[in-house]
């Protein structure tokens, strides 16, 4: 068996931009990948890149079942992967992911069988995106409550993002450190939240890398009596100064990851002891088997994961095999509402997400990663074709 052809997909769907990836080999056996850059910019540039990976290392009679080895090669001879960002890691994430998919769809067998086999049946989630459809920080209360009336126990939120139309955020910046009424105004925003979904819903807080670590000392302990079950991006996520001087005199635990790459990315995050739960994206940190060895590290050091997902359903149902198969599995992202965001495309025939039960999300036991490309959807997003033999 060999790789013959790779289609890559470039969306444009309410408000995120997807890159998807199928490969199929020779016995018509397909695999699927996510480049998961699909928020902020990078998308047009990750679809790029994904077509040069492919047309540079997938051709010629590659054998899709050395995953290990192709990664491997990207890694060492694409030579921008040494210490490389998203762009590229996207790209190789993509990659990884679907000549997984492929292996364990020509076995037979769900993908978290290749990681370890499933440690639990169905994954504690925590909304996300719950604030689609506001326009004001004074909406969100109401629609926290009506998210936990849905089923969900666990909610996550940006106290200092501003809301524009639609639910969209605009991350804050270092450039709001001139305003003293910053730190008040995210803590009342928790505060008003959490009066709204009472005391035995989980909030968690994503402050977006935006504050100074002072201010985000302050904030934290001003939000103490809120009961936050953690803090996400205090500061930047690769200052491992910052983290460790916030970690050592803030109570809640800190979350990082989205924005670092590989195994080498999160090394010296753990030595720094800094943090308490990591977040690899599965689509931007080096695929599925690479987040599996973070999640083994992150294990050594006595950490949570919470895999980071912000893409199209396909990285939902990628993320639940990773989560299925790890044993320091914290809480799965989930955005139970893109649907309703105006020009959203649902990118598979049956995703997961409507199948969430009281904010549980099932793993589906299906080969590979039990999902399918809906192309009559996305057949107008084809970004290229390109013939692997």
């Amino acid at each position: 068996m060999f790789l013959k052809s790779a289609e890559i997909f470039a969306l444009k769907s309410g408000g995120i931009n997807p890159v998807l990836l199928r490969l199929t080999t020779d016995s018509g056996e397909v695999g699927l990948g996510e480049a998961a850059v699909a928020y902020g910019v990078g998308a047009k540039a990750s679809a790029a890149m994904l077509q040069e990976l492919a047309e540079r290392f997938l051709r010629g009679g590659v054998d899709p079942y050395r995953a290990e080895s192709v990664a491997a090669s990207i890694k060492d001879f694409s030579f921008w992967a040494k210490g490389g960002g998203p762009i590229l890691h996207a790209g190789l994430s993509a990659i990884e992911q679907a000549l997984i998919d492929i292996k364990a769809r020509s076995l037979g067998i769900p993908v978290y069988e290749l990681l370890g086999g499933r440690m639990r049946d169905t994954l504690r989630t925590y909304a996300n995106g719950w604030y689609f459809g506001c326009s004001s920080d004074r909406e969100l209360p109401d629609a926290a409550e009506k998210t936990v009336a849905d089923g969900y126990s666990s909610l996550k939120f940006y106290p200092f993002a501003e809301i524009l139309d639609g639910g969209r955020l605009r991350h804050p910046s270092l450039r709001g450190s001139d305003d003293p009424d910053l730190v008040k105004r995210g803590v009342a925003l928790v505060a008003a939240v959490r009066e709204a979904v009472g005391p035995d819903v989980e909030l968690l807080l994503d402050l977006s890398a935006g504050l100074t670590p002072f201010d985000a000392i302050r904030f934290c302990h001003e939000i103490e009596k809120y009961d936050v079950a953690f803090v996400e991006e205090p500061t930047e996520p690769d200052d491992l100064n910052a983290l460790k001087l916030i970690s050592e005199r803030v109570q809640q635990p800190i979350a990082v990851g989205e924005r670092l790459y590989g195994r080498q990315g999160f090394r010296d995050l753990l030595e720094s002891r800094s943090v308490a739960i990591l977040q690899p994206d599965l689509g931007n940190t080096g695929g599925i088997w690479e987040a599996r060895k973070i999640a083994a590290m992150a294990e050594a050091y006595g950490l949570k994961v919470q895999p980071h997902i912000c893409a199209s359903s396909l990285s939902t149902a990628i993320g639940a095999h990773f989560s299925a198969s790890i044993p320091n599995f914290y809480v799965q992202e989930h955005f139970p509402y893109w649907g309703q965001v105006p020009g959203y495309v649902e990118v598979l025939k049956d995703p997961l997400e409507p199948r969430v039960v009281n904010g549980r999300l099932p793993i589906d036991a299906q080969p590979g990663f039990g999902v399918e490309l809906n192309d009559e959807k996305i057949a107008d997003f084809l970004y290229c074709r390109i013939d692997l033999t």
